[in-house]
């Protein structure tokens, strides 16, 4: 084809020497690079940036590499704490990534809001902002409602010998104890933290028995569930909102 086309004295076909490349257009040569890289068994040592993550993700969805894009986003996984969750959340709805989005909606859920900057307001867009929004008000307001309100002796255990006594001093206990933890102005701990803490508390006169009965109770962490189940349904439903194929 190229000797064709100097017998015939037509300008030159890009692609015939390094001084004449094929020009694909949208596609930078660091973007190409990396698709070598992974191609020819080349794949560096080092970390990923979130601008080559993105470039090669656009790279991957123009030339419908599936089989490449797929290690992209293996990558993006496995090094998802480096990432601040507004970029990674930008990247899935960007290029449609759905494996990607509930770790960094959840991520995001547990930053407070005054720490996202304008840009990170940007890269989620308003509908994530919105929702998030409403749920950290949702979880803020159960948080307060189990602080303020301890799960209940139903049955003191036979050691107990002064049910009344046990249950005042349970009550004081969570208040001054659980409720200081989850409310703490300055470092509000999460709830599995905050057992942890409690449970070195002194329970004065709070029976032996009873005392173990409802750690185990706070432990399995029934009231939180609760919360859990919300993020879940929240993320799932921006997700079937924002990205077309959630699998990816």
């Amino acid at each position: 084809m190229f000797a064709a086309t100097e017998t015939a004295g037509l300008e030159e076909i890009d692609g015939k020497s390094d001084e004449k490349p094929i020009h694909l257009d949208g596609t930078t040569r660091e973007m190409f690079e990396l698709f070598f890289e992974h191609t020819f068994g080349r794949v560096r040592a080092g970390q990923y940036s979130i601008e080559e993550l993105s470039n090669f993700l656009h790279f991957c969805d123009m030339y419908q590499c599936s089989h490449t894009r797929k290690f992209v986003v293996s990558r993006i996984h496995s090094t998802r704490f480096h990432f601040h969750p507004a970029q990674l959340i930008n990247l899935a709805i960007q290029y449609n990534t759905g494996a990607i989005f509930p770790f960094a909606f959840k991520q995001l859920v547990d930053t407070p809001i005054t720490q996202l900057t304008a840009q990170h307001r940007e890269l989620i867009g308003n509908d994530v902002f919105t929702t998030l929004v409403y749920v950290q008000a949702a979880l803020e307001e159960h948080r307060r409602i189990v602080a303020a309100e301890e799960p209940k002796i139903l049955m003191h255990t036979s050691d107990c010998q002064d049910p009344v006594a046990c249950n005042e001093d349970w009550h004081a206990i969570w208040w001054n104890g659980m409720a200081r933890f989850l409310l703490d102005g300055r470092n509000p701990q999460p709830y599995r933290e905050a057992v942890k803490c409690f449970k070195d508390l002194q329970f004065g006169r709070v029976s032996g028995g009873c005392k173990e009965l409802m750690l185990k109770i706070i432990e399995h962490g029934a009231a939180f569930s609760h919360a859990n189940q919300f993020v879940d349904e929240a993320c799932t439903r921006l997700a079937e909102k924002l990205i077309f194929d959630t699998s990816l």
